[in-house]
């Protein structure tokens, strides 16, 4: 079968026109420039299921970047701008500036930790200045992905792409594994990660 045919059928993912990274500690002046450039920054549009995550869940995400166990796509946040190369088309449907597509939760818990509203290990960002955890550091970025989507039909079916499918584990799958940890530590119970 010849790769147009192919095509039509898997349906490949568009790819971003722009990818870059930024140091924990530019986010914000990062977000800032964008919102200025290209005429907005929407962290949570129509199609955003808004903030969903609760702290816990915030503060064990810092917790594992920290450890080292967040791999680089999850650090990685997907931004829509029709506009970012300047040549929107006259027809587009969808707003000048930054939309996020993906990311959100993460990115969230990045700012507030950077604003000193999460404490890993009831740590504070002091607690973690100077030694090898400063945020400061170069190895603690985020990735951007920006893609220059034109009209909302095809922006909500890449959404869709990306979200659909997963299955999260539930409380019982966590407290299974919790046991299993138990079990093999001789203990009654595991004083670890919270989901």
């Amino acid at each position: 079968m010849d790769n147009n045919k192919l095509d039509k059928i898997i349906k490949p993912i568009k790819n971003p026109i722009h990818k870059s990274d930024l140091m924990f500690t530019m986010i914000n002046h990062a977000i800032e420039k964008f919102k200025k450039e290209y005429g907005g920054f929407d962290l949570t549009p129509d199609f955003q299921r808004g903030h969903v995550w609760v702290y816990d869940q915030k503060k064990l995400y810092i917790e594992n970047i920290l450890k080292g166990v967040v791999t680089p796509g999850g650090l990685t946040i997907q931004f829509n701008c029709p506009n970012f190369e300047l040549d929107k088309n006259s027809d587009s449907d969808l707003p000048d500036g930054f939309q996020c597509i993906d990311g959100l939760q993460r990115l969230t818990a990045v700012k507030e930790f950077i604003k000193g509203q999460i404490f890993p290990f009831g740590l504070h960002l002091e607690d973690l200045r100077g030694s090898k955890y400063d945020i400061r550091s170069v190895k603690y970025k985020i990735s951007i992905n920006v893609y220059d989507f034109q009209y909302k039909k095809d922006l909500l079916e890449h959404y869709i792409t990306l979200n659909a499918g997963g299955t999260p584990h539930s409380k019982e799958e966590i407290d299974r594994i919790r046991n299993m940890i138990n079990e093999l530590k001789g203990e009654d119970q595991y004083q670890g990660i919270n989901p």
